[in-house]
């Protein structure tokens, strides 16, 4: 599928992640011109395990709709063209969402370049009407040290003035501690279900600069090709976000109303052939393993939807 033109002017839509963006580039590069203050260090000796505590208050706050122009171009590059009349997807959450996370994220004693996004869960009480100003509230959940990594839960309740919970978003954060690093142990793998292909989609060389023009995510390793290749992955990667859009919507409307995902591994720029597959049969809950499969049955984003 050709995801077409993403125009460069949709970027006066995304001054609130471009501002967040700049503000953790400085407070990074502050950390490594200033010492450490004393009370970082003590909150976060290498060692340390366990669930560690962060008096860090909620936001809130009251955000415009999203315009038409980037709603009209956000479900396109989707592939959802005649869906959500009236409405915002729910996977549209990163646009909004993520100032705030940053904002939450800035208040830790973590060195923000490094944060990784491990996954999304998603539950959906409602349709999120457009042209409504939003309401939203973001808090720290969690934070855990283990194995020589910090792991972050932020929360993100999205709504309006007349309903406060329409979409609640958890991200799945994690950011590598300081000091020697610890092997984990690798998990168990569950025997794979029964998998029935619910659609396919393929990404493009330039998906990940058109998804920073959609959100305002501008991390460099989706866009830029030199700074890419001197990254971890090697390459243009796209974003989460972004993998899991064009994923849940290769199924048919209303597949679900809550789903958790896991980012194993990036979908380097441009793809092959991807493959949305799902269970055959759900568990006793409801609940239906989902993944998106590349060539080779390498398995980018998996988790689960009811």
């Amino acid at each position: 599928m050709t995801a077409g033109v993403v125009p460069y002017s949709l970027l006066r839509h995304q001054g609130a992640m471009l501002r967040a963006s700049a503000g953790m580039l400085l407070q990074a590069a502050g950390r490594v011109l200033l010492p450490p203050r004393r009370e970082v260090v003590d909150h976060m000796p290498p060692s340390a395990h366990g669930t560690q505590r962060h008096a860090i208050a909620p936001i809130e706050r009251r955000i415009d709709a999203p315009p038409a122009q980037l709603i009209g171009h956000y479900i396109r590059w989707c592939g959802a063209a005649g869906r959500y009349d009236g409405e915002l997807p729910p996977h549209m959450v990163s646009q909004w969402s993520l100032p705030l996370v940053s904002a939450l994220l800035m208040q830790l004693p973590y060195r923000l370049t490094g944060i990784i996004n491990q996954g999304v869960s998603l539950t959906v009480h409602g349709p999120l009407p457009r042209a409504t100003p939003l309401v939203l509230r973001a808090s720290v959940e969690q934070v855990t040290h283990a194995d020589g990594w910090a792991r972050i839960v932020v929360a993100v309740v999205t709504g309006t003035a007349l309903q406060a919970c329409l979409v609640e978003t958890r991200l799945h954060l994690r950011v590598r501690l300081p000091g020697a690093r610890v092997a984990a142990a690798a998990p168990a793998r569950p025997p794979d279900p029964e998998w029935r292909t619910a659609g396919t989609w393929r990404a493009e060389a330039g998906d990940g600069l058109r998804f920073a023009l959609l959100t305002g995510d501008f991390n460099p390793i989706h866009w830029c090709g030199p700074l890419a290749r001197r990254s971890l992955f090697g390459g243009l990667v796209l974003h989460g976000f972004g993998s899991l859009a064009r994923s849940v919507e290769t199924l048919a409307p209303g597949s679900y109303t809550e789903l958790d995902v896991r980012f194993l591994r990036p979908v380097a720029l441009p793809s092959g052939a991807l493959s949305v597959q799902l269970a055959q049969q759900a568990d006793t809950d409801g609940w239906r393993a989902l993944r998106l499969a590349g060539a080779n049955d390498t398995v980018h984003l998996a988790g689960r939807l009811r």
